[in-house]
């Protein structure tokens, strides 16, 4: 999707890491400051939950909690 952004056929709206993580000399970057913000979780297969996941989860949870509204 960020190609197409570079080539001009289009935008997409992104959080705010993926400045961070996906600097391009060919894409700008413009803030939405009235945008609510973009929450991310972990996802896999229902199938393949096992304990380590679940606690991996949850540790993750621990340390990054969810932005108060």
């Amino acid at each position: 999707m960020l190609a197409l952004v570079a080539l001009g056929r289009g935008v997409l709206p992104v959080g705010e890491q993926t400045r961070r993580f996906y600097a391009r000399p060919d894409v700008a970057y413009v803030p939405i400051h009235d945008a609510p913000p973009i929450c991310r979780g972990p996802v896999w297969p229902t199938g393949n939950t096992t304990s380590r996941v679940r606690e991996f989860v949850r540790a993750a949870a621990d340390a990054n909690p969810l932005p108060p509204d």
